[in-house]
């Protein structure tokens, strides 16, 4: 760990990631000071950052090809404090595909299973869902989903690749697509600029 905080110490500046429901935003932050007894890095702040941490509070930098996150401690509009740098558990910067989280007022609805759910976050390749019951699921089987988006219904197989417990009573499943149609993947990568053109436009208002 000495020698990112040193070359954090050195540097003065990182060029951070933050993901804004799932979309990443790119920012630079500036070097206060390090508390090295606390463990905690005092930052700059900007509007845009600031307005990206009311959903998120990592943020990624990338050293020498290995990803790290920031965990912020608190902030306010004239720095933030953070946790010294850990080694990302889920590298986001280095996913194939832009994922994002689903809009409320433009859901997408999967059925499978017996199970109808609206989904959390999706790609191109597959779509995450926040289930309080998952039956007899299983990762590493496929199951045919029936996918609705816009008013339009499509079918594909998907298989589990993991599942994880985000709260008490809540887990999280993964689901990747096998063989998703083209017109399926073309209907979600539409979808997913359509939602990163709205998300970069609220940024863009916090520009300096």
């Amino acid at each position: 760990m000495a020698s990112v905080i040193d070359w954090i110490a050195e540097k003065k500046e990182l060029e951070i990631y933050v993901f804004y429901e799932e979309v990443p935003i790119k920012d630079k932050i500036k070097l206060i000071e390090i508390d090295y007894e606390k463990e905690q890095i005092a930052w700059t702040i900007d509007k845009k950052l600031e307005f990206a941490l009311s959903h998120s509070k990592e943020l990624y930098f990338e050293y020498e090809r290995t990803i790290y996150v920031l965990h912020v401690i608190m902030y306010n509009k004239e720095e933030m404090i953070t946790t010294y740098p850990s080694v990302a558990v889920e590298p986001k910067l280095k996913r194939k595909y832009i994922r994002v989280k689903v809009d409320q007022q433009h859901p997408i609805y999967v059925e499978f299973d017996g199970i109808s759910a609206l989904a959390w976050d999706i790609s191109e390749k597959g779509v995450g869902l926040i289930l309080d019951n998952i039956g007899d699921i299983e990762i590493g089987k496929s199951y045919d989903l029936k996918i609705k988006i816009e008013g339009k219904e499509f079918l594909v197989k998907g298989e589990v690749v993991y599942i994880k417990e985000v709260g008490r009573k809540s887990v999280k499943v993964g689901i990747k697509f096998v063989k998703a149609s083209p017109v399926l993947e073309d209907k979600i990568f539409k979808y997913i600029l359509a939602k990163q053109k709205d998300i970069l436009k609220k940024i863009s208002l916090f520009r300096d």
